[in-house]
């Protein structure tokens, strides 16, 4: 019975491997049109670039996740996904939207109906939204990480091995050998106190979770891609749907699953991204599906927002289907964010990250919309909650990365 159970395990462990690498070799997304846009990443450099010796690794600890777009900011933020400049109805243009008509572009061509049409409501719902995210990633929970091996080191390489982590937990220890765990937290040797958050100096520690591994393998994480590249300092990662972004909102999650790319400058010393940015299709019905997690738990409510969602749809989620007068099925959609280098734990944490449910206590309920944090102290005070405390609203003042502010001339 042992024995047949080994087998299973197995089998199990190959079926998985085998799904993760066509996930890595099969696309259907042409990354041409986006190459050859107005607002496009930098395209692969000559091959010679490359070579089989290359072998630098560095890992990269993601923050400063900026969701705020509002004005006119979205016009300056994303890229240029269907290789079309829609700037009036008259075209050119992919598909339609709900209406009829075609959702117009932002500056060069840039494709980013949500940041449009959709965040300012998001944002204005859930206030805190970036706050939490800030919060979580600073302090090591859910940090999502960058890891580039098989890179040459310089600012061009045709072919680079990039994989996509997140962290249970981190810290600013250099020595983790003695790290102790309450659940999913470290602590330090004893299990009294809790480790040191990370400082983001460059040499902070996560402990990687489990759950973004194939069968908890270090070496075959869930998203790992061997086609990246860098160009002019730029890395250049194309990402598919199976790709995931997972970020901890505080009393719930948001998740991005994305058919783009994520890009990001490589400073010289190498020891920061600069200028991130993860754009693409986000299909309709994963959006959707998104409202819960994040708190709108009300039926009624989460259907008034699924209108906005659906009606403000731009782009076909497979670019290679369909004709310019059919519906759209997908939103563009585009985040930026910053990178400060890391180290990996040589050991895993020992339980995946848990990700809340803000539904469960009152599911069909009102939204669980948090208002206790520094960016409601500061534009709307009278609406902080009677039992938000100043310890709470100090957790956010002390991080090392504030709620940030993309840049205003784009990307």
């Amino acid at each position: 019975m042992l024995g047949r159970d080994r087998a299973e395990i197995m089998m199990i462990r190959l079926t998985l491997i085998l799904t993760l690498l066509c996930a890595m070799a099969c696309s259907v997304y042409d990354s041409e049109l986006v190459t050859q846009g107005l607002a496009s990443v930098p395209g692969r450099p000559p091959g010679d670039t490359s070579s089989p010796e290359d072998a630098m690794e560095v890992v990269f600890a993601l923050r400063n996740v900026s969701l705020d777009q509002a004005g006119d900011r979205w016009r300056r933020f994303g890229l240029d996904l269907d290789g079309m400049n829609t700037s009036s109805e008259d075209g050119p243009y992919e598909c339609v939207a709900a209406d009829g008509n075609p959702t117009l572009d932002g500056d060069r061509g840039i494709d980013n109906s949500f940041g449009q049409h959709v965040l300012p409501t998001v944002v204005s719902l859930l206030p805190c939204l970036e706050d939490n995210i800030a919060l979580n990633q600073g302090l090591g929970f859910g940090t999502v990480l960058l890891r580039l091996r098989e890179w040459n080191g310089t600012p061009n390489d045709a072919k680079v091995d990039v994989s996509v982590l997140s962290s249970v937990d981190g810290t600013a220890l250099d020595d983790v050998s003695g790290i102790e765990w309450d659940g999913p937290t470290a602590m330090l040797p004893g299990g009294m106190t809790e480790a040191p958050p990370p400082a983001w100096d460059g040499d902070d520690v996560f402990f990687v979770d489990p759950a973004s591994l194939v069968a908890g393998d270090i070496d075959y994480p869930l998203v790992w891609k061997t086609n990246a590249y860098v160009s002019d300092g730029r890395v250049v990662l194309p990402v598919d749907t199976a790709t995931t972004f997972v970020f901890l909102t505080g009393s719930g999650s948001f998740s991005l699953s994305l058919l783009g790319f994520l890009v990001a400058d490589i400073s010289e010393d190498r020891q920061t991204l600069e200028k991130g940015l993860l754009a693409g299709r986000f299909s309709g019905g994963e959006l959707v599906a998104t409202l819960e997690p994040l708190g709108i738990c009300d039926e009624g409510f989460r259907g008034s927002v699924t209108s906005l969602l659906t009606n403000n749809l731009d782009l076909r989620i497979d670019p290679g289907l369909g004709d310019p007068g059919d519906p759209c099925t997908a939103s563009s959609v585009a985040f930026s964010f910053e990178g400060v280098r890391a180290r990996l734990a040589d050991a895993l944490a020992p339980v995946e990250l848990p990700i809340p449910d803000p539904c469960e206590a009152s599911p069909g309920g009102a939204p669980a919309f948090d208002l206790c944090c520094q960016s409601v102290a500061l534009q709307n005070p009278e609406a902080l909650p009677a039992e938000c405390s100043a310890e709470q609203l100090d957790a956010y003042r002390s991080l090392p990365n504030p709620v940030p502010v993309p840049p205003e001339e784009g990307f």
